[in-house]
């Protein structure tokens, strides 16, 4: 499911291996919810886990449920040890261990593993915890990381996912009456570590930067998560699509990735809408599921942002703020300042009072801070736009519902005239669409389409028949291996005794599948093997305008399947 964020992987990427060189300096990775920061750490933590090159990676969610201090201590510091313990031995059942709350197991275990050094630190925290030592149990916990890396002369990096509930969620007494709301700062000192750095995240931007700006002020270097290129974007909507066996057409991909604006939550929440009778084939029905999202009480887009919403306005719940929030949202390609906004408002109130008032709306991510502390602007985002104004733009003045679905009615005709002028240029676009033809293709009918799918496609060994696959997906490039590559469809079969496929997609309107290109393919087919172990395997191509003569010979001479019928991307 992971798709794309190929920038922000290799910055991050690079950002784990400069700690070897003591370069790499702790980072707040911020974006709203369910932009995939939670994906982009965990897929670190693997790459980093499985590459085993001197890095050890540390993963903790903060939970959106409250703890007491004791507990959240023992299970922060368990899962840390566990999680070492890991990546020492290489057993990754120490991943996911059994028991997170004994502590003579994982001494035991220690001493079992040859990672005796471990047990002055546990012990200190079981002695901690059974006397409630809760301040010296916190220190240990959150200096583990930093401890052991410099006793044993190793790197770490620390990955804390929602990390603004530590001051939210986390309470000093077992009653849960008393909020620790100064937790964060006790990484003040912590976070300059340059052979443990912190890589931190949090979905509520505004919250978590004002967290760390009043605790631990210069101590984070901030990584802002964006929307996907366009792209990644499509990528993305064709993956969601096979998983989800929600069809889609090239042109809805486009219109989808455009009217989304890259943005992964917006891109899943419509393929996964549970409006009735979805059909994402066409605009209409992708209006009408957009529509759902956005304006209907059931719709996750709506339903994500009215949680942002309601985190700001039972503190400033009035007229003004709302008028606020609109005028920004209007006006939301450009800054303004409070002076503009009071005068354009007619707002009766002091320049404090609209300052607290815009302080909070930020704090809550409804809308923005501008590049100064006296100024400010909406959210860019087009659909946020639609959802508020479909909430509380009655409240304020005259307002139809029928004009946000008008919008939209609209926008797609716009963005479909734009993919029509476009058609054609875009040969990366029209390939992922074939792959995601292809890839439906075996998945869905091929062992059904056995004798078709054979006719129309050369070379192929005289015991081969198209089978049951068990995954058939887009084969990505790996970071953590020495050569990135890149496969345009693997097709894992179900079945030892059948044919794996590892294969070349070229929907192009002029060049033909080179040799060149085959020998490059060859080296990639080469490297999937060795990589998947597939018990039996053919290379497959499927080049829309043909082969060069050398090119089909070389294929011929390697055991490459080759095709350029057009049916395969028909059926």
């Amino acid at each position: 499911m992971f798709t794309g964020r190929k920038e922000e992987l290799t910055f991050f990427l690079k950002w784990i291996n400069d700690i070897k060189l003591e370069k790499s300096q702790s980072t707040a990775l911020l974006a709203r919810r369910k932009m995939g920061k939670t994906a982009i750490l965990e897929r670190l933590f693997n790459i980093t886990f499985f590459k085993n090159d001197g890095v050890i990676p540390f993963y903790y969610e903060v939970k959106e449920t409250k703890m007491g201090m004791v507990d959240f201590c023992q299970d922060f510091f368990l899962k840390f040890i566990y999680q070492y313990i890991a990546f020492k031995t290489r057993k990754r059942e120490y991943l996911n261990p059994e028991n997170t709350t004994d502590f003579t197991t994982v001494i035991e275990i220690v001493k079992k593993e040859g990672l005796g050094y471990l047990e002055g630190i546990i012990n200190g925290a079981a002695y901690a915890v059974t006397h409630e030592k809760i301040d010296m149990l916190w220190e240990i916990a959150r200096e583990a990381p930093k401890t052991i890396a410099e006793r044993q002369n190793e790197f770490i990096v620390q990955m804390i996912d929602e990390f603004q509930f530590l001051n939210a969620m986390i309470y000093w007494d077992k009653d849960k009456e008393k909020v620790a709301n100064t937790l964060a700062g006790g990484y003040l000192s912590t976070a300059e570590s340059k052979i443990a750095p912190l890589l931190v995240s949090g979905s509520w931007v505004g919250w978590l930067m004002h967290e760390l700006m009043t605790m631990l002020p210069s101590r984070f270097r901030y990584y802002y998560l964006g929307n996907m290129p366009e792209e990644e974007a499509i990528e993305m909507i064709y993956n969601y699509s096979q998983h989800f066996e929600v069809p889609v057409t090239e042109e809805t991909a486009y219109l989808m990735a455009q009217m989304a604006e890259g943005s992964p939550f917006y891109i899943s929440s419509i393929i996964r809408s549970s409006i009735r009778n979805k059909d994402l084939t066409t605009a209409k029905g992708l209006t009408d599921a957009l529509e759902y999202e956005t304006l209907d009480n059931r719709g996750m887009i709506k339903l994500t942002w009215m949680e942002y919403i309601a985190s700001a306005f039972p503190l400033i719940n009035d007229r003004n703020a709302k008028n606020v929030v609109l005028h920004l949202c209007k006006n939301r390609d450009r800054e303004l300042t409070r002076e503009e906004i009071r005068r354009d408002l007619n707002l009766e109130m002091t320049d404090g009072q609209l300052e607290k008032k815009l302080k909070a709306l930020v704090k809550s991510d409804i809308i923005e801070q501008g590049q100064t502390d006296f100024d400010y602007r909406g959210v860019k985002d087009n659909i946020f736009d639609k959802v508020f104004r479909g909430v509380y733009e009655k409240e304020i003045g005259q307002f139809d519902i029928k004009t946000i679905r008008k919008e939209y009615g609209q926008a797609f005709e716009r963005l479909k005239t734009q993919y029509d002028s476009l058609l054609g240029k875009y040969n990366n676009q029209k390939g992922l669409f074939a792959e995601y033809l292809i890839m439906n293709r075996l998945r869905s009918h091929g062992r059904e389409d056995n004798n078709l799918l054979k006719s129309m496609t050369r070379y192929l060994p005289g015991d081969f028949n198209f089978c049951e696959y068990v995954r058939v997906w887009h084969y990505d490039y790996s970071p953590d291996r020495a050569k990135r590559f890149n496969i345009d469809v693997y097709a894992q079969a179900l079945s030892p005794g059948d044919y794996s496929l590892i294969g070349e997609v070229k929907n192009r309107d002029s060049k033909k599948f080179s040799k060149e290109e085959a020998i490059e393919f060859e080296r990639k087919y080469r490297e999937v093997k060795a990589a998947e172990h597939p018990d039996k395997a053919i290379g497959f191509i499927f080049s829309r305008t043909g082969f060069t003569q050398d090119a089909e010979e070389y294929c011929q001479e390697k055991g490459f399947a080759c095709t350029d019928d057009e049916r395969w991307l028909t059926g």
